[in-house]
């Protein structure tokens, strides 16, 4: 008999190992309520009560202290699962240190990394920390290794056609802290993969941005300092009619793109 001995270079193997580490089906979501940012904690508390209580995409969720929800992050950076923490306008210091201490590699962006997911609401997402907007606008610079920003005042948004079918409680509101589109649109690693609530194409709140090479996922709803937004129902809508979509289309994705990566490797060989 025969024998062979393979040799795959290493961008292959890395590539390889890429397609397996995609998240495959749902894991846990974490709610951080301790601290926040253009609401109040006893807002926040009963919007995340709302979502534990109504959700169905996974009955994996509580709501979790500053130090607990870094040790969430680290614990579900790279499990093969789509992990989602939630945040109501203030970054938690486990997460990523206060002020931009950390632009590369803390917890969160690694989390982020991981092909995980971020959604904030109230206050401009990775902005406020410990001693206020310590990390200001470039707190979604690095997260996120872009230029964006979310300055948007002035400007109204009303339910899209995907806002209407996936986020039926969603209404048009005030929305000073969105996407810009255009923005997302110029990037060569980000898009905007749905938006729930925009002006016209021009800025997006609610709205997922996606990292088209390490699969994770930003999201904001209802960015703006008003109590009256259905903040719990429309997380909860969204997650459920729509991120599921999303879960079950990628649980058979990484298979497939394994089968075709292997296949370009034994031409190669």
């Amino acid at each position: 008999m025969r024998r062979y001995i393979v040799f795959i270079s290493l961008p292959v193997l890395f590539l390889l190992a890429a397609t397996t580490c995609l998240a495959t089906s749902m894991g846990q979501i974490a709610i951080f309520t301790e601290s926040v940012g253009w609401t109040s904690v006893g807002t926040a508390n009963a919007q995340a009560q709302k979502i534990i209580s109504d959700l169905r995409l996974t009955r994996e969720i509580e709501i979790l202290g500053d130090k607990a929800i870094g040790d969430f992050a680290q614990a579900n950076t790279d499990d093969g699962e789509l992990d989602i923490i939630i945040t109501f306008g203030y970054f938690p210091v486990s997460l990523y240190a206060p002020g931009n201490g950390e632009a590369d590699d803390s917890v969160a962006e690694l989390f982020l990394e991981g092909g995980n997911m971020f959604i904030n609401t109230a206050d401009y997402i990775f902005y406020v920390t410990l001693g206020g907007g310590a990390n200001a606008d470039t707190g979604l610079k690095n997260m996120t290794d872009s230029n964006f920003d979310l300055w948007t005042d002035g400007v109204s948004t009303a339910p899209t056609e995907d806002g209407k079918e996936y986020t039926p409680s969603l209404i048009e509101f005030s929305a000073p802290r969105c996407f810009r589109i255009s923005q997302i649109e110029a990037s060569p690693e980000w898009e905007l993969e749905v938006a729930f609530g925009d002006d016209g194409g021009v800025n997006a709140d609610p709205a997922v941005i996606h990292n088209t090479d390490y699969d994770g996922r930003v999201a904001i709803v209802f960015q703006v300092s008003n109590d009256a937004m259905p903040r719990g129902e429309v997380m909860t809508e969204m997650l459920d009619n729509w991120l599921s979509e999303k879960v079950e289309a990628q649980a058979v994705e990484p298979v497939d793109k394994l089968s075709v990566t292997w296949g370009k490797v034994k031409q190669s060989l």
